[in-house]
């Protein structure tokens, strides 16, 4: 009898662990799911003329009380990392506007035979078989990055971090939302930085914004990352699961061949967080912000013009963003 009731006791104490290991397990899932991120803000690349008109968008935006910095998640890519940046570290309307027209690339050079733009034919070109399926994202990546450590860019990779140095003088990250994408030149590997990558926000948008040809890969902890626009120009699909998301998609509607080449990578992108539960919003250039454009996210000159049909456009489109 002594033996059976001691039998018991232990089976009752092993039941008990187990029960409570569940419950903790329970607890911690219970936990992360509170924790999940909500709400989501994505600004794809584009060149001086998308940071412009992205940069009107989220003006008009706040003029109308959305206040984007509240985000859980924002994430840039290329120009729409050094918005994202900037969103991120709560710049006003005024201050945002300002920085999206600036020369931080020092003073204008003397008028002489402008250098010879790069042949981009081999990223558009890869980026086509991407889309089409004849190469993954990884084979793509290490592709570009040959090519890409090889050609001889316009801009060094000095002087082009010395560029963002005066964007983002502070070495603290812009705030916890704030992730920026770029793509290892070595391995073609997806590189999300956040705010616990240990890396200066100078270094970590300049990386992903260094387009292959016109920019050198920028070197980061022993590694060489360029532009995110490599693997996408928005890179939507990180954010699946959140709630909502709300994207800006400045290469939707422009002619220029990696303007096009985006558009079915974005497509695929919305699909996949609309699978995800997610609610979509998504703001791309009207009418009037691609006539601003001239028809192509190539010319710099009409940044002023695209900042302004964008925060048109953004308040406009106040009412579509739940957030």
């Amino acid at each position: 009898m002594k033996v059976a009731k001691t039998a018991v006791k232990c089976c009752v104490l092993v039941t008990g662990m187990v029960l409570a290991s569940l419950v903790l397990v329970w607890a911690a899932a219970a936990d992360t799911s509170r924790e999940a991120p909500d709400h989501a803000l994505i600004l794809g690349g584009g060149g001086p003329v998308a940071e412009a008109w992205e940069s009107g968008v989220v003006a008009g935006l706040m003029e109308k009380g959305v206040d984007l910095a509240a985000m859980d998640r924002v994430i840039g890519t290329s120009a729409g990392a050094i918005v994202g940046a900037r969103v991120a570290s709560r710049m006003s309307r005024s201050e945002l506007t300002t920085a999206a027209l600036t020369r931080f690339e020092g003073p204008a050079p003397l008028p002489t035979r402008p250098p010879t733009p790069p042949d981009l034919t081999f990223l558009v070109r890869r980026l086509e078989q991407l889309n089409e399926g004849e190469l993954s994202e990884r084979s793509v990546g290490v592709e570009v990055g040959e090519w890409a450590l090889k050609v001889r860019p316009i801009v060094s990779e000095a002087g082009f971090i010395a560029s963002f140095k005066r964007r983002f003088p502070q070495p603290s990250w812009p705030g916890g939302a704030f992730e920026c994408v770029s793509v290892d030149a070595g391995d073609g590997s997806l590189r999300v930085w956040n705010d616990s990558s240990e890396v200066q926000p100078a270094f970590a948008v300049a990386s992903s914004c260094a387009l292959p040809g016109f920019h050198a890969p920028v070197t980061i902890d022993g590694h060489r990352y360029m532009d995110g626009g490599v693997r996408s120009a928005t890179n939507g699909d990180l954010a699946r699961g959140c709630k909502t998301a709300l994207v800006l998609a400045p290469t939707v509607g422009p002619g220029d061949a990696l303007a096009k080449v985006s558009v079915k990578r974005l497509e695929r992108e919305l699909e996949v967080l609309r699978a995800s539960g997610c609610k979509v919003t998504s703001i791309v250039p009207d009418g009037a912000s691609l006539s601003a454009f001239g028809g192509t996210l190539g010319n710099s000159g009409r940044a002023g013009l695209a900042l302004e049909a964008g925060r048109n456009q953004g308040l406009r489109s106040a009412g579509l963003v739940s957030h």
